[in-house]
């Protein structure tokens, strides 16, 4: 950076100021008791900064000095816009190498803990009939499936609503259990930083009363077949289809969703329809996905 001269104070150091941006050239003006000291950036731009300055000082009045005005407003803009992106990049570079506190995501930290707690107690032969009874769908795990059919939303209609939650704390197996975590930990952490713990506990909330709900009504008037299901994957999908639609909606919203990971996730969504992965909720996977893709799509 190099000073240049100075600029009386009958002249207006806005106005060559914006003059110089829109060619490029970034100045800077210090108050001086006898006007502004007129300084240059770019050490290359030190000789057409000094020209315009001595071409502004003959002629204050050409109308080309003020027509720069439009001209160095857009370039402002567009640095402004330049600068939020670098800040949200920098953000999201810091959420992947340092992982964000207790206190930025709170409810992604709780939930994965309930999870983690769930499934340990669901491996106890002391506690594992306990958990089945109380946090399934159904409330009696050892009826035979007409009597589920019949029982199905019984225990929900008599006052048991945490039936219609608390199936997604419950996993089969130690890869179903490490891929949901993983991927609600991922997505839930992005949604509850951006959208705030509020919005991102009520997405859950919704997504996993209907979900649940939409594998219930499919084993019912589907499959006419019943058993019992969890797995926080009606919950993921959700998640997935709300930043997949967030980005595309609403990108002030800091939320996207690569393009890879939606083939990667559309296309697992209908692997587990061909069977070959065994018993999968699919329901709940396409109840989740719908109310994750609405809500994404809406102001929520």
């Amino acid at each position: 950076m190099r000073q240049i001269g100075e600029l009386p104070q009958d002249h207006d150091p806005k106005v060559l100021e914006d003059h110089l941006l829109s060619l490029g050239v970034k100045s800077r003006f210090d108050k001086r008791p006898e006007g502004w000291a007129v300084w240059i950036i770019d050490e290359d731009q030190v000789a057409q900064g000094r020209d315009e300055l001595r071409a502004y000082l003959e002629h204050p009045d050409d109308p080309r000095f003020r027509e720069s005005a439009k001209a160095a407003r857009e370039i402002r803009r567009k640095e402004a816009e330049l600068e939020k992106r670098f800040r949200r990049h920098d953000r999201e570079a810091a959420d992947i190498w340092g992982p964000p506190t207790f206190w930025r995501r709170p409810a992604t930290t709780i939930l994965t803990a309930l999870v983690i707690t769930v499934f340990v107690l669901q491996r106890l032969p002391t506690t594992r009939l306990v958990v089945l009874e109380w946090l399934s769908f159904f409330s009696l795990m050892g009826a035979d499936p007409e009597f589920r059919a019949h029982h199905g939303l019984t225990d929900v209609l008599n006052g048991q609503v945490w039936r219609l939650v608390t199936p997604i704390l419950l996993h089969f197996s130690l890869l179903h259990v490490l891929f949901n975590l993983w991927w609600a930990s991922v997505l839930g952490t992005r949604i509850e930083i951006r959208r705030g713990t509020g919005r991102f506990l009520a997405l859950v909330l919704i997504s996993a009363v209907l979900s649940n709900l939409t594998e219930y009504f499919y084993m019912d008037q589907i499959l006419k077949d019943y058993y019992v299901f969890g797995g926080l994957s009606g919950v993921v999908y959700a998640l997935f289809g709300y930043v997949w639609m967030k980005g595309e909606s609403d990108p002030e919203a800091s939320l996207s969703m690569d393009s890879r990971t939606v083939v990667l996730m559309l296309a697992w969504l209908v692997l587990c329809f061909t069977g070959l992965l065994g018993p999968v909720a699919n329901g709940a996977h396409l109840g989740g996905l719908a109310v994750g893709m609405v809500l994404g799509l809406s102001r929520f």
